[in-house]
């Protein structure tokens, strides 16, 4: 019953998509030290959330891992951001099962 509840990851790549394209244009680190601009504030803030989301985000097959997959590494590669050595690990362990070649 409790999956029920847990959105789905589709759901939250759609939701940070639209976030990344409407903040695309902030830069970024700037976006989050402008106390002045509150609106922006918050949805840097939703973006972060949902990016974390779906770095934790533990896929129940191997699309779905792929799916996670490519979408990370497309944010990658469109906003220039990189990722922590814990978010890497995060990401690499929630998929291992998929791809260990076994």
């Amino acid at each position: 019953m409790a999956d029920d509840l847990q959105p789905q990851l589709a759901n939250l790549i759609s939701r940070h998509r639209a976030l990344v394209v409407l903040l695309g244009p902030i830069p970024r680190k700037a976006s989050r030290r402008d106390h002045t601009r509150t609106d922006i504030g918050k949805l840097s803030n939703e973006e972060q959330r949902l990016r974390a989301d779906i770095i934790a985000w533990s896929p129940s097959n191997e699309p779905e891992a792929r799916e996670k997959l490519i979408y990370l590494a497309s944010f990658v590669a469109a906003t220039g951001t990189s990722f922590e050595a814990e978010s890497l690990d995060t990401i690499l362990k929630s998929v291992e099962c998929f791809f260990s070649g076994e």
